[in-house]
């Protein structure tokens, strides 16, 4: 489909990374220098690799195998392609000739990124994508504050004009030739979008980032947890499912997506003091009213009930009726309770998924492993006897949270077919309970039944941090 035909989903946008210039102003390859661990290229490179973007051309040029080494191993995803161009002297236009000819005759439209922004994240890269998809027009581009930032998003109808462009000019120019055909997609912060022209630049955005440590992703859960592609998560368990609700949603806003959190059962009603706006609604279209320009989440529920402190969810089907709507870029859903306890177990009754569900993050706490299996630490303790075969007042076991787990009558009964699993073993902060959530991991992935894609293990509190992560085919990352 080409520009102006209205919405549009689906559509296959390619990548474009622009890492052929000179870098004259910063006095040395800037795309090679370190930034909290790895070059400076690497960070663009591998959030367009988390995105929807594919393929993804990476145009080299000026000292083009230095820069093609810092990219090693990443080429083995087949997505990604190297292209030189021998013109990169002539500027940057050249470069957008070389990068559109390695992809415009399998995409309906291209990404241009450059490669000296390592803020961007792959969820800002999607929500481009996504408002391009939905606008209908022809070009699409970042704005904070009604300025306008890269990267931008062409449709083919503007390659050729594209093709076109001479010297050091870009895709601007196309841009303020077109005008009408753009939309500007807001989004609350420029960070992402600041590129790297000096070494006091990389400095700053050093400075800016003391408090993460320099080994950790800029977004903690959303990569170590696999949520780069979810839109529409149901977290169940115990041990910290607000907590980590709160969490992503502080996480997948500050990259610019429009967040709504919200449950199909009961939440603490001082949950609605949060990273959110609280907002009372009594059906889907009002719940959608509230997606708005204002980028902070948005916490819904559907009434208070003050008398119990609780405020009360939607039926699934109005959740389902929401995400329809794609006016939310990611929903987050508390799918059922757990009486503060750091482990439980699941009633008859729940958890209450949505059935648009496409991931599912199962969470349990470290705090309760070892402890007595009794109703102090476990919710519907007699129910976990029966599930996982351990007796009462035995300690809970790593292997008894691991069955537990993927139990088809287990954490997660009644997920969505077809939606990914996904284990957090939350508040492992000291070496004990660290310990016990790696014994958790090195089961659960053997145990058969519906085992998780990933498990991961770390803590929320003061900041979250993934410590361990393992994936089904055997892969660990210990962070």
């Amino acid at each position: 489909m080409r520009a102006g035909t209205g919405k549009r989903p689906g559509l296959k946008v390619g990548g474009v990374v622009m890492a052929a210039g000179l870098s004259r102003r910063f006095g040395s390859n800037k795309l090679i220098s370190p930034f909290m661990g790895k070059p400076l290229v690497r960070w663009v490179v591998e959030a367009a690799l988390e995105s929807r973007l594919a393929p993804i051309a990476v145009v080299l040029g000026h000292e083009h195998e230095r820069v093609q080494a810092a990219l090693t191993g990443l080429q083995a995803d087949a997505r990604l392609a190297f292209v030189h161009n021998d013109r990169h002297r002539q500027g940057q236009s050249s470069s957008v000739s070389v990068g559109l000819a390695a992809i415009e005759s399998i995409v309906d439209a291209a990404m241009f990124l450059p490669a000296d922004q390592p803020r961007l994240d792959c969820a800002v890269i999607d929500r481009l994508i996504a408002a391009f998809e939905q606008s209908g027009r022809g070009i699409c581009h970042p704005a904070v504050a009604g300025r306008r930032y890269g990267p931008a998003v062409f449709g083919s109808h503007y390659f050729p004009a594209l093709r076109r462009l001479q010297g050091d000019a870009g895709g601007r120019s196309v841009i303020e030739t077109n005008r009408d055909a753009a939309i500007a997609v807001s989004f609350p912060d420029e960070t992402p979008f600041r590129d790297v022209d000096c070494p006091d630049d990389l400095a700053a955005f050093g400075a800016s980032s003391t408090e993460v440590n320099c080994n950790r992703p800029r977004t903690e859960l959303v990569h170590g947890l696999g949520l780069a592609e979810a839109r529409l998560i149901a977290i169940c368990g115990a041990g910290g499912k607000t907590s980590l609700m709160a969490a992503l949603a502080r996480e997948l806003s500050a990259c610019g997506s429009r967040v709504l959190a919200t449950t199909t059962t009961k939440m603490a009603i001082e949950e609605a003091e949060g990273p959110w706006r609280a907002c009372e609604a009594d059906g889907a279209a009002a719940l959608l009213a509230h997606a708005g320009a204002d980028p902070t989440p948005v916490l819904g529920f559907r009434t208070i009930d003050r008398a119990r402190g609780r405020l009360i969810g939607f039926a699934p089907e109005v959740v389902d009726m929401v995400a329809e709507q794609d006016r939310f870029d990611r929903i987050i859903v508390e799918a059922d309770g757990a009486a503060r306890k750091p482990l439980k177990a699941p009633g008859r009754h729940e958890p209450v998924f949505p059935r648009s569900t496409d991931t599912v993050i199962i969470v349990a706490g470290a705090s309760g492993l070892g402890q007595p299996l009794d109703d102090r630490t476990v919710f519907r303790a007699e129910r976990w006897a029966s599930v996982t075969g351990l007796h009462a007042s035995q300690p809970v076991t790593p292997a008894s949270l691991a069955r537990m787990a993927v139990n088809p009558e287990g954490l997660a009964r009644g997920a969505p077919g077809g939606s990914r699993r996904v284990l957090f073993v939350n508040q492992a902060d000291a070496p004990e309970r660290l310990a016990a959530a790696g014994h958790v991991l090195d089961c659960v992935f053997g145990l058969g039944g519906l085992a998780p894609e990933r498990a991961a293990a770390g803590w929320l509190k003061p900041a979250p941090v993934i410590r361990l992560m393992r994936e089904r085919e055997g892969g660990e990352e210990d962070k």
